[in-house]
């Protein structure tokens, strides 16, 4: 047992004290009597053996109200299992270029759609490779032109996938474009934000814990606006530990045929401006640049993403303190009113 405010200990000294004092003055005569020889044969009563009864019971009540005071507690060792999740800001290009199909046969769906359900099963599951992020904030930034926060980093995925199964494509022409730059940006501010956020209230159950941050862009095409190069936005994601994953979405580049003075001549692939951007992109931050044809290969790139960054499990070991006060308040309430009452009636004394 350990006591939360040991110095009130103390007032057991002056209790003592007083106990001490008690006992010498009881030791004197209260009447001066010449003899008591003649009341040698005489028994003492069963009232007379009790008469040191209610003082023990008052001093006794006295010392267990210092020692509930002092607030005496018990240890209990515990340990709680702490996830330690990723904060992932997924970037979703929703420009016009998106509304294109993807696949062949029957299976063919627009590039947003097929982003979507892969989108989906990366946050909640999909029964498949794809198994969730439970214990994950994860955030959803959309960008054609402009690039807006359509869900915050939140732990409420049931929220987020509804918030997914309502984006359209921004086919207006005077909002239409691609500015993953400054999505990337703006993905990384909000990584940043929650990171100062969780050092303010580094010891509140209000905020969980992360160990790293990320973001996953996917787009199908070149950035042609907004006011931050891809560049300076994956500089910004580096300085902050953001590493950043890109998603190629868009049609592969493939070999070329030139046609020479001895026919055609097939040159070998050649590396577009898009997936050159989005490479160096994920290089500068520790991330991995990948590309996507179908749903089948996207899923499979989410899938590679979430083995690269696991959540953590950890077993942290808490000592609970548990209050012991209230015993020692209730015995001291007890003993002093037993010492009332005997003291007025049956064990009283006069003088």
């Amino acid at each position: 047992m350990t006591f939360a405010w040991p110095w009130v200990l103390v007032g057991l000294v002056p209790v003592a004290w007083l106990a001490f004092r008690y006992r010498r003055g009881r030791a004197r005569r209260a009447i001066s009597f010449s003899s008591l020889e003649g009341f040698s044969d005489h028994e003492r009563s069963l009232r007379q053996r009790l008469l040191w009864l209610p003082p023990a019971l008052y001093f006794l009540g006295l010392a267990t109200i210092v020692v509930a005071l002092a607030r005496p507690q018990t240890n209990q060792l515990a340990t709680r299992d702490v996830h330690e999740g990723v904060a992932i800001m997924m970037l979703l290009d929703i420009s016009s270029s998106m509304d294109m199909n993807t696949g062949s046969g029957k299976s063919r769906e627009t590039r947003l759609a097929s982003a979507k359900q892969v989108l989906e099963g990366f946050v909640v599951g999909d029964g498949g490779r794809l198994t969730g992020r439970p214990h994950d904030l994860i955030g959803l930034v959309t960008f054609a032109r402009y690039a807006d926060t359509v869900c915050p980093l939140t732990l409420s995925h049931d929220a987020l996938t509804y918030i997914t199964r309502e984006i359209e494509v921004q086919d207006r022409p005077n909002e239409d474009g691609t500015a993953y730059g400054d999505a990337t940006s703006l993905a990384a501010a909000q990584l940043k934000m929650y990171e100062s956020m969780q050092n303010r209230a580094k010891r509140s159950s209000l905020v969980p814990e992360i160990k790293s941050k990320i973001i996953v862009l996917l787009t199908d095409g070149e950035n042609n606006c907004g006011n931050h190069l891809p560049i300076q936005a994956a500089a910004m994601a580096r300085e902050w530990g953001i590493r950043v994953y890109t998603i190629n979405f868009g049609e592969l580049a493939g070999p070329r045929s030139v046609e020479t003075t001895l026919g055609k001549v097939q040159l070998p692939d050649e590396m577009s401006a898009t997936e050159a951007t989005l490479r160096q992109m994920a290089e500068i931050t520790g991330g991995i640049y990948r590309q996507a044809a179908d749903v089948q290969s996207l899923r499979a790139v989410y899938a590679e993403i979430d083995e690269l960054e696991k959540s953590q499990l950890k077993p942290v070991a808490i000592v609970q303190k548990n209050e012991r006060f209230a015993p020692f308040a209730a015995s001291s309430f007890l003993l002093l009113g037993l010492y009332v009452l005997l003291a007025s009636t049956w064990l009283r004394r006069a003088p």
